[in-house]
C-alpha cells in the first residue's frame, strides 16, 4: 500500500493567491509514489479551489494580526489531529513555495534504519555562518532561548516534517511553549522558527536537508534548487499586510552597520557563554 502524507498549508488573507500554484506543482513533482492529503487553513474559504478532490480539506480559521497568525500555527495543526494520526508522515510548508523538480520519497522521508524521525531544511540565509551569528532567540525569558555557544545548524521554519507521531509530539510541545511565552507577553525573535530551532537541539534523530529544498527568492546558493520560494511582492503588498513600513533611505548602510556589530558582539558573547559552560536542557 502507498504511504500517506498530510500536507499542512496555512494561507490567510492574500496568501490564498499562492494555493493553486502550490497544489499543482506538488501534485506534479513531489512524492509521486505517496498519497498526499492537503489540509488548508484559511480565512478565505470561498477563494480556495478544492479541485473536486477528496484529498483536499479546507479548514476555516479566523484572521489574526502578524505575527500571531504564524506563531500560532501549531494550534491550527491540532484542529485536525485525529485526521493526521491516520497519516504515515506530516509536512508543513509556507504558502509561497512551489516544487519545480522531482522530489522522491528517499530524499525527504526520515530513514528508519538510522532512527530518523523528523526532517528540516538548513536556512539558505545562514548556512555559512558561525553558530554565534545564528539568529537564535537570545532572551532568557523566552522558552526558545539558546546560548551563544549552543546549537549546530539553523533551520528555516518554511518547510519541515516527519513521521506523523513524532511531528504531532513536536506540535503539542511547541504549542505549549509558545502559549507559555505569550502568558508573559514574550514573542521569540523569529516566532515559530525560533521555537523550532530550540526544539531540534538535543534531538539526534533528525535529517537536515540542504537549502536547495527551500531555495530563496532573489539569491543564489550553491545547491540544486528543487523547492523554491515565490516572491510575495509579486502578489501583494507584504508590508501593508503585516502592518509595518520599511524606510528606504539609508537602509543598506544601516543593515551593513548592524550586521557588523552583530558579528562582533556574537564572538564576544560566544566566548563568554563558552567560558561559563552555558548549556540548556537537551531534550524538551
Amino acid at each position: 500500500m502507498k504511504k500517506k502524507i498530510g500536507m499542512l498549508y496555512l494561507c490567510t488573507g492574500p496568501y490564498s493567491l499562492f494555493w493553486e500554484d502550490y497544489y499543482n506543482s506538488f501534485e506534479k513533482n513531489f512524492l509521486i509514489n505517496t498519497d498526499k492529503y492537503y489540509y488548508v487553513f484559511t480565512d478565505q474559504v470561498s477563494k480556495i479551489n478544492d479541485f473536486d478532490s477528496n484529498r483536499v480539506k479546507i479548514i476555516q480559521i479566523d484572521p489574526l494580526p502578524w505575527p500571531l497568525i504564524t506563531l500560532l500555527r501549531f494550534d491550527y495543526f491540532l484542529k485536525v489531529e485525529e485526521d493526521l494520526k491516520k497519516m504515515d508522515y506530516i509536512l508543513f510548508s509556507n504558502a509561497n513555495i512551489v516544487c519545480k523538480k522531482n522530489v522522491d520519497e528517499e530524499e525527504i522521508f526520515p530513514n528508519d534504519n538510522i532512527n530518523e524521525t523528523l526532517f528540516f531544511v538548513q536556512h539558505p540565509g545562514h548556512y555559512k555562518q558561525a553558530i554565534y551569528n545564528f539568529p537564535y532567540e537570545r532572551k532568557k525569558k523566552s522558552l526558545a532561548y539558546i546560548p551563544y555557544n549552543c546549537g549546530k545548524k539553523y533551520v528555516i521554519g518554511a518547510f519541515f516534517g516527519g513521521n506523523a507521531s513524532d511531528f504531532l509530539k513536536m506540535t503539542r510541545t511547541l504549542k505549549n511553549r509558545i502559549e507559555e511565552d505569550l502568558k508573559y507577553n514574550v514573542i521569540a525573535k523569529w516566532h515559530d522558527e525560533s521555537h523550532i530551532n530550540r526544539y531540534i537541539i538535543g534531538h539526534k534523530n533528525i535529517r537536515i536537508l540542504n537549502p536547495g529544498y527551500c531555495y530563496p527568492v532573489g539569491f543564489d546558493v550553491p545547491f540544486e534548487g528543487k523547492i523554491f520560494g515565490v516572491s510575495k511582492m509579486a502578489k501583494f503588498d507584504v508590508q501593508k499586510f503585516k502592518g509595518t513600513e520599511i524606510k528606504q533611505n539609508g537602509i543598506k548602510l544601516f543593515i551593513f552597520k548592524c550586521v557588523k556589530k552583530i558579528k562582533q558582539k556574537g564572538i564576544i558573547l560566544f566566548v563568554r557563554d563558552l567560558c561559563l559552560l552555558k548549556k540548556i536542557d537537551t531534550i524538551i
